[in-house]
């Protein structure tokens, strides 16, 4: 069921020598965030291209997570990857660990660029944000997003109670992490990554254990639904988003586990630019 990838530290797991990052005597507070994320702030004033595309976190990610795709999507398409506080360059902000706080705060960076055409792309939790926001965009009667991609997770109201694993020990924590995968072992074995990324995680998975379904009118946008073959969440419970839209819908299914869309990352970029351009 992986809820998380700390894919924003990949590279951690590709051979870099973790002493080219921190330095000898570098703190792991004080080093991570310029380290990790200083190339991944995007200025909203200067997206201009035909349709912007906010890709939204997955529990324990950040902006820096969807960097394959803003580097393979088509020219036509501005990806914006946006960052949940108390991470990367929002590292100072006090994280949320209720959805819907996500879910405003999302949206009110979302909002000065809501005239243009756009769409909503999210992974796993990210997924579930994205219909949130979307949702919150139907009650203040805001402009639509043309299209709403969804990857990775079941329908709000298929979603199954969460165990409270955001409360245990820093052992098991780890071990539960190893157990439900996206977390390189090489990251869970260093304890002092691990004391920073922890604390994200912890809460991400919170908000995730505390979120509760709240009926809601199935929105008048289309929706498209990505899925991984051997995921818990099956081809046929993913497509019962179509049940929360009025308009067009389509499900697919991707070879692979929960982080199925970085191992077929060429075929998402295509399909998404197909949703988005070719309407």
């Amino acid at each position: 069921m992986g809820l998380f990838f700390l894919l924003s530290i990949h590279d951690a797991d590709c051979g870099i020598d973790r002493s080219t990052w921190f330095g000898q005597e570098a703190k792991v507070s004080e080093e991570v965030p310029q380290l990790f994320f200083k190339a991944y702030s995007t200025n909203i004033e200067s997206v201009t291209d035909s349709v912007t595309l906010f890709c939204i976190p997955f529990a324990g990610g950040s902006a820096y997570s969807y960097r394959s795709i803003e580097q393979r999507m088509n020219r036509a398409i501005k990806v914006v990857a946006l960052e949940l506080p108390g991470r990367g360059r929002r590292l100072n902000e006090t994280r949320f660990t209720c959805l819907h706080g996500m879910a405003l705060d999302l949206l009110s960076i979302m909002r000065p660029l809501l005239g243009q055409p756009y769409a909503i792309f999210g992974h796993s939790m990210g997924g579930l944000l994205s219909y949130l926001i979307t949702c919150q965009l139907v009650k203040e009667q805001l402009t639509l997003p043309i299209h709403l991609i969804i990857s990775g997770k079941e329908p709000p109201h298929r979603i199954k109670s969460e165990a409270p694993w955001h409360t245990l020990p820093m052992n098991e924590f780890k071990r539960k992490l190893a157990e439900l995968g996206g977390c390189p072992a090489s990251i869970l074995a260093d304890n002092e990554l691990m004391e920073y990324f922890a604390p994200i995680i912890r809460d991400d998975m919170q908000a995730m254990a505390s979120y509760t379904y709240e009926p809601f009118p199935p929105l008048n946008v289309p929706i498209s639904v990505m899925i991984g073959s051997s995921e818990t969440t099956t081809i046929a419970e993913a497509a019962e988003w179509r049940d929360m839209t009025t308009s067009n819908f389509s499900a697919m299914e991707y070879e692979g586990g929960h982080f199925f869309l970085f191992d077929h990352i060429d075929s998402v970029c295509t399909r998404v630019h197909e949703a988005l351009i070719n309407l």
